[in-house]
């Protein structure tokens, strides 16, 4: 098949959508597909790549306004898209949608999250806080449901909806979308990352971490991500383990709000190192003690399934996609959302019962199997034969 891959963001780019196409797009090659990705770029013009990623990839720069954009965007995803025989859409899919209305190609949409939430959020159309659960049945102003209608529109127009959940595929399906069209591939792991790496201690003297209990949360710095409740979850913490470190990986549009509340709190033995390649998130984790993640919204969290390879155990919220990586004192710990001393106590229990740390590290590697990139690459290749073969 000639696969055309359209995507929002794209490598190099930071996020769990690009690492995911760097990863599916080349195995696909692999086996005998040929691939065109439309995406964009912060560049100042538009360009196509042809030697970098051994695919083209046609790059419409970002430095236009709105409509500008789309409109090229749109254009040259029905430009490559007459020669393709599929697309497969990485979440945005208005574009692809629009365009495909003269090309009429099968199609598949990967659906993670909620874009209109997502997008709401950022404008502060919604009130701050508002989970992407609540969202789903909260009373809209009429700017946000256009959106929603948008969004609901272009993701019917798909022959197939992916995702990476049971949680995320719930959330089209409430939309409106019809539950037979939609399929769920769960996310993977490269494993390569964490293949020979140092002893834990070397990686401690490598990346300046102490000898006390090392704390690691990893993700792109968003509002919902809630690493402000981490800090002040951790700051308890520290009253029972005065030497502990607590050591955020990421970057993003929050990252200047949590500076602020570092310096405001004056939380102690934080550290925000920024993004790191992702072979360096693999030596975090594999240094860490826990792995932390608090967010309020989740589809399958990559980070929590590489903590459980790295044999690092974790303490979770108990929301989206993470009850279907973690079950709760088996192979890690699930805590309320937005409950700090829930929080804090999970994250002391499990630094400080070493029979409960053992327990959820074994049980975790043992599920791993599912998660491993040749389940995903084939699934997800019979998902695009089978949305093919449906429009045939």
């Amino acid at each position: 098949m000639h696969i055309l891959v359209v995507s929002g963001t794209f490598h190099p780019e930071p996020g769990g959508p690009p690492t995911y196409l760097r990863n599916l797009l080349p195995a696909l090659q692999a086996r005998g597909h040929d691939i065109t990705v439309v995406t964009y770029t912060d560049l100042p013009t538009s360009f196509c790549d042809t030697t970098t990623y051994g695919y083209p990839v046609w790059r419409v720069t970002r430095q236009q306004s709105i409509p500008k954009r789309l409109l090229s965007f749109t254009r040259w995803v029905w430009q490559q898209g007459k020669s393709a025989d599929v697309m497969f859409i990485s979440d945005y899919g208005l574009p692809a949608a629009v365009a495909n209305l003269r090309l009429r190609l099968p199609s598949v949409i990967k659906n993670v999250s909620d874009f209109t939430w997502e997008f709401a959020t950022r404008r502060q159309l919604i009130p701050a806080g508002l989970t992407i659960d609540d969202f789903q049945t909260a009373e809209l102003p009429v700017q946000v449901r256009l959106l929603r209608w948008i969004q609901r529109w272009y993701t019917d127009a798909a022959t197939l909806v992916l995702a990476p959940s049971h949680y995320s595929a719930s959330l089209p399906i409430g939309w409106g979308i019809a539950k037979e069209k939609t399929r769920v591939v769960y996310n993977a792991i490269d494993q390569a990352h964490f293949e020979n790496l140092p002893s834990v201690g070397t990686l401690r003297d490598e990346l300046g971490l102490g000898a006390g209990p090392q704390l690691v949360g990893i993700a792109r710095l968003t509002p919902w991500k809630h690493f402000d409740l981490i800090i002040a979850a951790f700051q308890q913490v520290l009253a029972e383990l005065p030497t502990a470190q607590l050591t955020i990986v990421g970057d993003g549009p929050s990252r200047a709000d949590l500076e602020a509340y570092i310096a405001k709190t004056k939380a102690k033995q934080v550290t925000l190192v920024g993004a790191v390649p992702h072979d360096t998130v693999a030596r975090y984790l594999t240094a860490a003690d826990l792995y932390v993640q608090f967010s309020t919204y989740e589809g399958l969290p990559h980070t929590v399934i590489e903590a459980m390879l790295a044999e690092t155990p974790c303490v979770v919220s108990n929301i989206g996609g993470n009850p279907e990586v973690v079950t709760d004192k088996e192979t890690g710990l699930l805590v309320p959302a937005l409950d700090v001393s829930a929080l804090a106590e999970a994250m002391l229990h499990m630094l400080t019962n070493e029979a409960l740390r053992q327990h959820c590290i074994k049980n975790a590697i043992h599920q791993l199997d599912k998660f491993s990139w040749d389940t995903l690459v084939s699934n997800t290749e019979a998902v695009l034969k089978e949305a093919v073969a449906l429009r045939t």
